[in-house]
């Protein structure tokens, strides 16, 4: 990755070499303020002269002193940087043999003017960054994603979209890794969704957007990755931030928190709290059409409205403790509590198959819902020499919890008005809990002439005990549901190991990388004692490959094959009455996709171009129940609605992402990605059989403007054309958003105000077919939303550069319910 430093260059440093006779060379140097005290963790870049190409990194240590050894014959400079002080650039220099030392006179970096507030505008990162692997969003330096929650600044990055059952989709496919600072949330659906909506995008520092991951990460996801990254304050001293915020739509939103650190030589301690009030709307207008035959058989008029009340509080701990200057090792503890208590409306109105009003039916629902996660992490970090070889390890171990009390009550009319039969009340009891454990290592071993190899292990275990009660009270009296009432155990062991080589040379580089998971599936229904056992081994290899046509211009070229298992709560097979004609379910028997990726991409200056091709396939050999065994207590009554997760055949993308950022001026500045799709599915439900596909555009525009006295805004468009995923038929859907900032009290604080979805238009709507079936559904929710949004920023300015940390339970935390 190169990166670009717009500063004001003042001083240069003189270079004296010296060639002595010695098998193996070294650059080194010393860097001092302008009082000559000895700058510690000032970062040395040693930079290729023709391209500027980054070769190695080091750090000044305790005395100011960095050295660079087994440097290859070339021509060189070296950028010496740190926060607040002006970057210095050596003068261009030889290595024009294999036995020398270079040293550098002692090198003073002059401290910027606290009056430079042009210098300041152009070291903010921008809103989205292309780089060569990923695409970077920096929520901090967003203006309308100010109070937002994460679910919200999901969907408003390139390539991501979210669909009516809260699934993320990245490039218009699912099965997205989400990983929090490295390591995968193990919640899915509805679960995952409720927790981004808690996390407050003030929590956030960036997000990275990994289409095409290599063998270093789980193999799962077969879409890609999304790694959030927590805001960590990285600088000497005692400093933090304060931020609050409220939103206005249909509801009400709050969002508070604080983020802090204190870091000296030995010790670093970190850590932020968040508090997040959301009340979220859903309202859903469905039209369900029943056939038997071809022949109208029915039909369902509902208008469900739901309201979930959010109260969530996110913690997060941590300290680094430096035990030499090569050694580190640390903690992490993160929790998040979730209390959600949705309320539900449902009218129906049931058509006959004379397309005549039968009845009608009233469902009211309640549910009152706790989720408690705590995640411990232990990690050390050792660099044997000053050449980049590393061996990092961790340990993760994580406990969530759930419970939910529910009451589910339908009362049934006459079309006049009057009672048609007594109500039917069924109240709930669910409680959950998953443990996961797992451990990693990685080994990082730089080679000769620009060669690089990396190899990892890791193991996990992760454990679930889901255990539902249901009681019919419609008389009075609660009774036990055993139509209903389920307890389901989940075990799952993963063990796996990789393998990477890469290379840089002149003009290209390329990395191969195979990676081995063994996975082991246990899983028993309580209930007539059901039980599963499945056992697999898979290979994952990936291959990248950059080439420099011209100084600007780079063409790139990547393959991997992925594989994206079932969530934890998609596997559960417990039945949920939403309504009368309405159940939900998950799927024990569902197996894994798996995904061969092929990616080619070409970068002129900033611009970004990269042709994507896809082939997923479910692995029916891990398939082991059949369908009836799992579910034998569905209702078999007419014109009921079972949703319920199942594997398609097989899926082919198509896909043409561009990226263009492009300055209009100095103060204007407009980055714009594009996704232009093709997704073609097989795939056999029942009697409907699925061969079909539907091309998709998807559009995000970002302009962000610099205004004099400290203001500054952003405007902001998406445009989504429709597409299909599976059997579902998805309408165009659009929106604008726009916000403004200004930085006060000397620029210690800003004030930003912004409003999203302005036209209130980017709602989903929908058409679902089947031979049998067919379902229009279209969605209200509160896209449209005023936020204020205050941060005020305490401590010292002096920044100190943090290790970047990932921990071992990566795919475990996204996938656990």
């Amino acid at each position: 990755m190169k990166r670009i430093l717009l500063c004001v260059l003042v001083i240069s440093p003189s270079i004296y070499v010296q060639a002595q006779l010695q098998k193996i060379g070294r650059v080194s140097a010393i860097v001092v303020n302008e009082q000559k005290v000895p700058l510690e963790n000032a970062t040395i870049e040693l930079i290729r002269a023709k391209d500027s190409s980054l070769v190695k990194v080091a750090f000044t240590g305790k005395n100011g002193d960095m050295e660079f050894d087994r440097l290859a014959l070339g021509i060189y400079r070296l950028r010496i940087s740190m926060v607040n002080y002006m970057t210095t650039i050596s003068p261009i220099f030889s290595i024009t043999t294999d036995q020398f030392v270079l040293q550098l006179l002692p090198v003073t970096l002059t401290s910027k003017p606290a009056n430079m507030p042009g210098v300041m505008v152009s070291a903010k990162k921008p809103f989205i960054q292309k780089l060569s692997d990923r695409i970077v969003v920096n929520i901090e330096n967003s203006i309308v994603n100010a109070g937002s929650s994460a679910l919200d600044v999901l969907e408003r990055s390139p390539g991501v979209s979210i669909d009516q059952n809260d699934m993320i989709a990245l490039r218009g496919k699912q099965g997205v890794i989400i990983m929090i600072d490295g390591k995968p949330s193990p919640m899915t659906g509805g679960d995952l969704a409720n927790f981004l909506r808690g996390l407050a995008s003030s929590a956030i520092e960036r997000i990275d957007i990994i289409t095409n991951p290599s063998a270093k990460y789980d193999a799962a996801g077969n879409s890609g990755i999304i790694d959030i990254r927590m805001k960590k304050d990285q600088r000497l001293g005692a400093n933090g931030n304060i931020t609050a915020g409220y939103g206005q739509g249909i509801y009400p939103k709050a969002n508070a928190g604080s983020t802090f650190n204190y870091r000296n030589k030995k010790v670093n301690v970190f850590g932020n709290y968040n508090y997040v009030y959301r009340m979220n709307l859903n309202h859903l207008i469905l039209d369900r059409n029943f056939y038997n035959n071809g022949v109208f058989n029915g039909e369902d008029n509902k208008d469900n409205y739901t309201k979930t009340p959010l109260n969530s509080h996110t913690a997060r701990l941590g300290a680094d403790f430096f035990a030499t200057t090569k050694t580190v090792f640390g903690f992490i503890v993160t929790s998040n509590f979730n209390h959600l208590t949705p309320s539900n409306n449902n009218n129906s109105l049931v058509i006959d198959a004379q397309k005549q009003p039968s009845y009608t039916f009233e469902n009211n629902s309640y549910t009152n819902s706790h989720s408690n996660n705590v995640v411990v992490n232990i990690n050390i970090k050792h660099q044997f020499d000053s050449t980049g070889k590393e061996l990092t390890a961790d340990a993760d171990y994580g406990v969530y919890h759930s419970s939910s009390l529910s009451t589910n009550s339908t009362k049934y009319f006459k079309l006049n008005g009057s009672t048609q039969q007594p109500d039917y009340i069924l109240k709930g009891d669910q409680t959950g809990k998953l443990i996961l454990r797992t451990a990693k290592a990685d080994y990082v071993n730089p080679l000769a002439r620009g060669a690089k190899l990396e190899a990892g292990i890791k193991t996990s275990y992760v454990s679930s005990d889901n255990d539902v009660k249901f009681f019919d009270a419609s008389s009075g009296t609660p009774q036990n549901d055993e139509t209903k009432t389920n307890h389901f155990l989940y075990d799952e062991y993963n063990n796996a190991v990789y393998l990477n080589f890469s290379r840089q040379l002149k003009r290209f580089n390329y990395q191969i990388g195979l990676r081995g998971e063994q996975t082991n599936v246990k899983t028993r229904q309580v209930k007539g004692n059901v039980l599963w056992d499945s056992s697999y081994f898979q290979l994952f290899p990936s291959v990248f490959f950059n080439y420099n046509l011209k100084q600007d211009q780079t063409v790139g070229l990547s393959v991997s094959r992925r594989i994206d298992r079932p969530g934890y709560s998609q596997l559960n097979p417990f039945l949920f009455l939403i309504d009368i004609s309405t159940y939900s379910t998950g799927n024990p028997s569902l197996a894994p996709q798996l995904t061969w990726s092929y990616e080619l991409s070409y970068t002129i200056k900033n611009l970004n171009f990269a042709l994507g091709y896809s082939h997923t396939k479910n692995d029916q050999n891990t398939a082991v129940a059949r369908f009836k065994d799992v579910f034998p207590n569905i209702p078999q009554a007419d014109n009921v609605t079972v949703l319920i997760p199942v594997n398609l055949t097989s899926s082919d993308y198509f896909g043409l992402t561009v990226a263009a950022p492009v300055r209009i001026n100095k103060w204007w500045n407009m980055i714009s990605n594009a996704n232009f799709y093709y997704q073609h599915f097989n795939g056999v439900l029942g009697t409907t059989k699925l061969n079909s596909g539907k091309p998709e555009l998807n559009v995000k525009i970002n302009n962000s403007f610099t205004l004099k006295k400290g203001w500054s805004a952003e405007l902001n468009g998406n445009f989504f054309s429709g597409g299909q995923n599976g059997f579902m038929v998805i309408d165009p859907q659009w929106g604008i958003a726009a916000g403004a900032q200004k930085n006060v009290m000397k620029n210690k604080a800003t004030l930003r105000f912004n409003i999203t979805d302005i036209f209130w238009t980017n709602l989903p709507k929908a058409v679902i077919t089947y031979n049998n079936y067919i379902e229009k559904w279209h969605a209200y929710r509160e896209s449209r939303v005023a936020t204020l949004t205050f941060t005020y920023k305490f401590g010292r300015n002096t920044v100190q550069a943090a290790r970047p940390r990932t921990t071992a339970s990566e795919e475990e935390r996204k996938r656990a319910q």
